[in-house]
């Protein structure tokens, strides 16, 4: 290995050491409340690497959320693509997705709720994330659509309601604690997206 592969190496492993300080940071404190030099203490480099690596408190969060983002929207998709139909690929869909924020709170408490609304720009890094997860439920509502399992409606309106009250439930668990474990609140919202688009679930597919 010559001397440039190690220090592209050492350089990548100190960024991923900021961000999974700045992953804790955040989501414990807020985007206000998170400092620079916490984050840099935690993460156990320095002032240097940090600023070498994002060159603002902001360039940093925006790379953190599009690193945690793109996670997420992969697993979703790897876990519907074997899935026959658009329903069963919907119906799986939403487990996978309630599921990767039960089981990940900070990253719900970053992708959700701490970050959001402290600036024009930060708020714009998180539209691909929803608009992503929107044209995923467009496609599978357009699928099912021409495969009849539902009538005829528009995917794109009804994408963004799905987003909107998939993002509420989330909101109010990190909030409230409100259900005690988030995915007690997957059926009910399997059932009631998809009874709400005129979908068949007596016949959901089983939980994955």
């Amino acid at each position: 290995m010559n001397t440039s592969t190690k220090l592209s190496i050492s350089a990548a492993a100190t960024r991923g050491k900021i961000l999974d300080a700045a992953l804790i940071v955040l989501a414990d404190r807020g985007y206000s409340a998170a400092g620079v030099q916490e984050i840099i203490n935690k993460s156990q480099t320095s002032k240097g690497s940090f600023y070498f690596h994002f060159p603002s408190k902001e360039k940093m969060v925006s790379a953190l959320v599009d690193q945690l983002s793109l996670k997420l929207v992969k697993r979703v998709q790897k876990a519907i693509q074997q899935q026959p139909t658009a329903i069963d690929r919907l119906t799986i869909g939403i487990e996978v997705l309630v599921d990767s924020f039960s089981r990940r709170r900070k990253i719900a408490q970053i992708l959700v709720l701490n970050v959001m609304g402290h600036g024009q720009s930060l708020d714009r890094k998180f539209l691909p994330l929803w608009q992503r997860f929107a044209d995923l439920i467009q496609t599978e509502l357009d699928a099912a659509i021409q495969e009849k399992q539902i009538p005829p409606l528009d995917s794109s309106l009804v994408a963004q309601i799905w987003l909107g009250a998939l993002h509420q439930v989330i909101v109010k668990w990190l909030v409230t604690g409100e259900p005690n474990r988030l995915t007690e609140a997957t059926s009910a919202l399997q059932t009631i997206l998809l009874r709400g688009i005129g979908a068949d679930i007596t016949k959901l597919p089983k939980p994955v």
